[in-house]
């Protein structure tokens, strides 16, 4: 029986809910680069969060995630360790609070003239590269700040990133060393992120949703020519000398000042503006001076990074677990703007949801003129009480596409009218239904014109079959000839029919010919995103053809199996068997009959589950500290004799490696009766190689 007061249950409910939503927008934003929500809207979770627990030890057991850095790891790439701890910066958004950061550093040095910079803070993705005599040698992702994905080839593509230094740069540095990293932003520029939406509108592909979320999907891209092609640019700001075995050493600057001119003069790009600020008065003018500014960049900021400038105070302040004492990020307020809901229109995608978009009229927003802003689901219309005629805030924020942020509900006549749910689809007319667990509302009619359309659509896209010749308007065309109406239809068509179409003609027929015949020779991990899986974006479908080398294997796969996969989890494993051995059946079949499916010897390395180790082939948990090792070194010896490390416990975990105050993991180890393995044991069972007890 549970004794604990109502109360008491209220609280450790919040509790345990906050702690899920910390998680899941964590990994949102940070693996999976598709938030849902503002970073000021996150900030007031953990705020909140911290507050609970804070009051409430006895409701709050186990580990916390309040405070803990993000993680953008990417089960397909290598990992390595960072020569530091690669933080990220404490948020503000308050002018209150970057007095008492000002007076917080002052009180902690007890040095009252100390100087600060200001510089843009740019709403990319964290890199870092590593050059060894005058040769670059390696990029690393942020990843979960103790260690990041290498992704070299990829950075190599980026042209501001020289493979090879310039004479002379010897002679920037201390003598005796060779061997240094730079740390920077990574991101799309606006004009380079609308040419690329523009090429993808014209394949019929979705918009990419902002820039950020752009890059973040560019550089876990496989393909270094597709990074090379979406056109990257890049902007550091922190610099390390590095001893032979890539740790970090003191010298070369004094000063953030100085520290950015040397990474400038070893040719690497750095941002144009940077200010020099004494008191607090002096940090405001340089933020409202940026602020100014920023509507006029050719790239994305979110604020801007405040920093103590002499490089012994920063030594002095240190950094807590998730942040340096000696920086803040001050963002700034999301641009908005207030216009008219004219009209609810709705969007039926290629998976049958039904997206409602409000029609607004036109308003000048961070530079461009705004008509349209998505309304995301029923369920988000129904909590801000969106109605048509209403009076809206429309921001935004780090997105290009604008949302709606609230309504003025004090400027309503009553004239106001909801928009009800639709119970037919608006475009075939059938029934729309809900599935149990989702926000989406669908067409459940697989034959709807605007789901075949969305289909072939995604087929014939870029990151799927790259069908040269085949974009949005061709499809439509074909689907009102009632040439097509399956993607192994687009196999069936007749070059000599499809010249004789409107617009077409011998020479664009053969063009779709040649590239109908090099879909079939595409990247397995393409063609499997190419099926349009629910649930499975471009990462998930190269992690399933990881694992999973031809289709053959991919069906025989059970949901238990696929759900163990990095990355997938048991909702998407049950979506790819529920798919593959459901309403895609039919797909298959249709395309292995026009020789879709070939053997791919292009498909990645399966994973190595037959090496030597008493690890080779077990699923591993750590937890806790360990004395002789950190935790990047013991999952690369792990993983260096087949194991495979996860972060969560359950019945398929194989062991469990429990360090100093190991928490709610070790508890739940034996909850289960999973091997738990203290240092010494896992060291025993390091050492045994191949012939270790089990």
């Amino acid at each position: 029986m549970d004794r604990q007061p109502p109360q008491d249950r209220d609280i450790r409910a919040e509790i345990l809910h906050l702690r899920a939503e910390v998680v899941r927008h964590n990994d949102l934003y940070h693996r999976r680069a598709e938030p849902e929500i503002s970073d000021a809207e996150f900030d007031a979770l953990e705020r909140r969060l911290r507050r609970l627990e804070a009051d409430h030890p006895d409701l709050a057991p186990g580990e916390s995630p309040a405070g803990r850095p993000g993680a953008d790891s990417d089960a397909r790439f290598p990992s390595a360790p960072h020569s530091r701890p690669m933080l990220s910066l404490a948020n503000s958004y308050e002018s209150d609070e970057v007095v008492a950061f000002v007076d917080r550093a002052r009180r902690s040095l007890d040095v009252d003239d100390l100087r600060f910079t200001v510089e843009p803070k740019m709403d990319g993705v964290a890199v870092a590269v590593r050059y060894r005599d005058g040769c670059l040698v390696r990029g690393l992702t942020r990843g979960d700040g103790a260690q990041g994905d290498v992704i070299t080839a990829n950075v190599a593509t980026l042209c501001q990133i020289p493979g090879e230094l310039t004479a002379g740069w010897r002679g920037l540095l201390p003598a005796g060393t060779d061997a240094w990293e730079a740390r920077g932003e990574a991101y799309l520029g606006l004009e380079r992120f609308r040419q690329v939406n523009a090429e993808r509108e014209a394949e019929g592909l979705a918009a990419l949703a902002n820039p950020r979320n752009a890059t973040a999907g560019t550089l876990k891209t496989l393909d270094s020519d597709e990074v090379r092609r979406r056109g990257l640019s890049v902007c550091f700001y922190e610099f390390l000398l590095l001893d032979d075995e890539d740790r970090p050493l003191d010298g070369g600057f004094d000063d953030h000042r100085q520290e950015l001119a040397l990474i400038r003069r070893l040719g690497l790009p750095v941002n144009d503006f940077l200010r020099e600020a004494s008191t607090v008065e002096e940090i405001q003018s340089c933020l409202d001076e940026l602020e100014s500014l920023r509507a006029g960049l050719d790239y994305q900021i979110d604020g801007a990074v405040i920093k103590v400038d002499e490089r012994q105070w920063q030594e002095a302040l240190g950094s807590t677990a998730k942040a340096p004492r000696w920086g803040l990020a001050f963002k700034f307020a999301a641009e908005e703007a207030v216009t008219t809901l004219r009209e609810i229109t709705l969007q039926v995608g290629r998976t049958g949801v039904i997206t409602p978009v409000a029609e607004l009229e036109p308003v000048l927003l961070a530079g461009t003129t705004v008509s349209r802003a998505t309304l995301h689901n029923w369920e988000e219309m129904e909590r801000k009480d969106i109605r048509v005629g209403d009076r809206v805030v429309v921001v935004k924020g780090g997105d290009i596409i604008p949302k709606v942020l609230r309504v003025l509900v004090d400027e309503r006549s009553g004239d106001e009218e909801p928009q009800p749910r639709p119970s037919t689809c608006p475009v075939c007319d059938e029934p729309t239904h809900q599935v149990e667990g989702e926000v989406a509302l669908r067409c459940g009619n697989p034959l709807c014109p605007a789901v075949v359309a969305g289909r072939l659509r995604h087929f014939a896209g870029r990151e799927a079959c790259d069908i040269d010749g085949l974009g949005g308007r061709s499809i439509e065309l074909f689907l009102a000839e009632e040439l097509v109406r399956t993607p192994a239809d687009l196999f069936r068509l007749d070059p000599a029919v499809v010249a004789e179409l409107p617009g077409w003609g011998e020479k664009s027929a053969a063009r779709l010919q040649s590239g109908l015949n090099q879909a079939p020779v595409r990247p397995w991990a393409a063609k499997i995103f190419a099926l349009g899986i629910p649930q499975v974006g471009v990462s998930t479908a190269r992690t399933l053809a990881t694992y999973h080398r031809d289709l053959e294997a991919l069906l025989a796969a059970d949901p238990d199996a696929l759900a163990e996969l990095p990355d997938l989890g048991p909702i998407v494993g049950a979506a790819v068997h529920g798919f593959l051995h459901g309403p895609g059946a039919a797909l298959l079949e249709d395309l292995r009959t026009v020789g879709f499916f070939l053997d791919h010897e292009d498909a990645p390395a399966p994973v190595d589950e037959t090496r030597e180790g008493w690890f080779a082939g077990k699923t591993v948990v750590l937890t806790g500290t360990l004395e002789s090792m950190g935790r990047a070194e013991a999952k690369g010896l792990i993983e260096g004799q087949g194991g495979k490390i996860t972060g969560s416990v359950s019945k398929r975990t194989d062991a469990v490696v429990a360090g100093e105050k190991a928490g709610s993991k070790l508890a739940k180890a034996e909850e289960l009766g999973v091997e738990v393995l203290d240092e010494a044991a896992f060291l025993e069972r390091l050492a045994s190689g191949g012939d270790g007890a089990s």
